[in-house]
């Protein structure tokens, strides 16, 4: 049996597959034709069976279902637009966010044998809403307000895979996902919003002072861990629930990974951008937005993370191939 991961090529996709490989499971991994090919070649994915494909097209499913013995589907296709994607081609945002996760319950229930049908969601849902007394959002009592495009469509995602299961009797969880950085991290033609984090990294090795707007405080997820959580939910033998989150379990900020990687690399800078001046990271938030609660998770799966900052930052740099060299030119 595999699992067929839709969004394949992508952040999310790729380092499912890497921990869906590492623990000994088939995985198909279906994607547009433009896969990151540098990513692709790692040894952590040897073994995987890359299908070329449209998450939109019935055509382009039905082949990729088809590759092997598919018993789970984890549906990570998405499109996670920048405000001026939203501004330029919100029909496509909702087509593949909204279209596609319809597209895929319906070929992937009329393929039969599937047993479970994982659709990742987002915090975005959630939008800027207020928090429970607990100061995080709870999948119980917590209503979605998405803010922008792709929250919406995320949420409208949700809420027509839940109905589609219900109708034809599918076994289908949603995980919403906390804000998430590390490895298999890179600009692709439907990912705009780079994690602040990548971006620091980024001026580190390029030698440039990173210049932050603001603290940026969330429940940040390393790339691993939310693998790790997702995979939990779609394996899982005793899930109570529709809906879990997936997040980091505790608040960190961005001077927190600053100060970490200037640990390994004593000449990095950063700094907060002066009054008036523009920042060279940028957030894709206008404001900080409230953790999850993954309470339900660690419950019902046991699941809890693995990379706090400190042992993520070490992780990820050894993952890049960067051992603590000065930061000038650093590759």
């Amino acid at each position: 049996m595999a699992t067929l991961i839709t969004g394949g090529a992508g952040f999310i996709g790729l380092a499912l597959a890497e921990h869906l490989l590492a623990a000994g499971q088939r995985v198909v991994l279906f994607d547009l034709p433009a896969a990151p090919t540098e990513l692709m070649a790692r040894p952590e994915l040897a073994g995987a069976v890359y299908v070329s494909g449209d998450v939109t097209d019935e055509a382009d499913l039905d082949a990729a279902l088809a590759t092997a013995s598919i018993d789970c589907v984890i549906h990570a296709a998405a499109v996670t637009p920048n405000e001026q994607r939203e501004r330029t081609d919100a029909r496509r945002i909702v087509d593949v966010n909204v279209g596609g996760t319809v597209n895929l319950m319906e070929r992937a229930i009329g393929h039969g044998g599937i047993r479970r049908i994982v659709v990742v969601s987002s915090v975005a849902v959630y939008g800027f809403s207020a928090p429970t007394v607990s100061g995080c959002f709870e999948e119980a009592v917590s209503h979605p307000a998405p803010s922008a495009l792709y929250g919406i469509s995320k949420l409208a995602a949700e809420q027509a895979a839940i109905r589609i299961a219900h109708l034809q009797g599918c076994d289908t969880r949603i995980v919403r996902l906390g804000p998430v950085y590390g490895p298999w991290e890179l600009p692709t033609p439907v990912r705009d919003a780079l994690s602040p984090h990548y971006q620091v990294l980024q001026a580190l090795r390029s030698g440039h002072e990173a210049v932050l707007p603001r603290a940026m405080r969330a429940d940040w997820i390393y790339s691993r861990d939310a693998a790790a959580g997702i995979a939990a939910v779609g394996m899982g033998v005793a899930l109570d629930h529709a809906i879990y989150h997936v997040g980091g379990g505790c608040v960190s900020d961005l001077p927190n990974w600053c100060r970490t990687l200037a640990a390994h690399f004593p000449e990095f800078r950063w700094r907060f951008a002066a009054s008036g001046e523009t920042a060279g990271i940028v957030y894709n938030l206008p404001a900080d937005r409230a953790p999850l609660s993954i309470a339900r998770l660690t419950r019902d799966t046991g699941f809890s993370p693995a990379f706090p900052v400190g042992e993520a930052a070490a992780d990820y740099l050894s993952w890049i191939g960067l051992n603590g060299r000065a930061s000038g030119g650093a590759s």
